[in-house]
């Protein structure tokens, strides 16, 4: 049987299975009755996922949360086609990974873990005469490894992008900045007051720590204004 995706039975139960992780990473409660995804947060009701894509939402007032699983949900689509359309590498010991991307001499990788279904990433580069791959770097994130990629296949400048250490320390001194420096304008405290939020977009684990932090479950570290 397949669905509108074009997946087969087995694709659709593991590519729900991959979904169903990936929103429980960031925080949701999911409950699959095989045909809809019921989401909430908090104990608070987000929304009903349909596994086409449809969605009926529970809640307006979260609509940032909603966008936030539409995305999850078009990335783990996306991975999990771009694997199932992959060719076998065809390197000795890596015959379970397929080829999702490959450019000047870098490959993006991918395998599906049997147990659990979801899907693990890597990107290498090929040896010489392209016999094999060798220094890997390995991501559960599908995101990860794709930004990864196009750095080492020099798709993009990695000079012009932020490890994510370098993103904590640039929000560590914006909010320093922010409670510091009280002679700023009303309109250079909304602008460090953006940058800051899109940090935290950006790293999650910065803003994971501030919910901690508001219910002491771990030390305050002064990074709030």
């Amino acid at each position: 049987m397949n669905d509108d995706r074009g997946f087969t039975e087995e694709q659709t139960r593991q590519f729900t299975n991959g979904l169903l992780q990936e929103l429980r990473k960031k925080g949701y409660d999911c409950a699959f009755d095989g045909k809809i995804i019921k989401i909430s947060k908090n104990g608070s009701p987000m929304m009903s996922l349909y596994l086409n894509g449809d969605y009926k939402p529970h809640n307006t007032s979260v609509s940032d949360n909603i966008c936030e699983i539409r995305t999850i949900r078009q990335t783990t689509k996306e991975a999990y086609e771009n694997y199932y359309n992959g060719k076998p590498l065809g390197y000795k010991n890596l015959t379970r990974y397929r080829s999702l991307a490959a450019f000047n001499g870098v490959v993006l990788a991918a395998r599906m873990e049997n147990d659990s279904s979801c899907l693990e990433y890597v990107t290498w580069r090929q040896t010489h005469g392209n016999t094999g791959v060798e220094s890997g770097n390995y991501f559960s994130d599908y995101e990860a490894a794709k930004e990864d990629f196009a750095s080492r296949a020099g798709l993009v400048n990695r000079y012009k992008m932020f490890t994510e250490t370098e993103l904590k320390l640039l929000h560590q001194g914006l909010v320093h900045l922010g409670a510091n420096y009280p002679h700023l304008s009303t309109e250079q405290m909304i602008n460090v007051g953006k940058l800051i939020e899109k940090v935290e977009i950006i790293v999650p684990a910065i803003q994971a720590r501030s919910v901690q932090e508001a219910h002491g479950l771990v030390a305050e570290d002064g990074l709030e204004i």
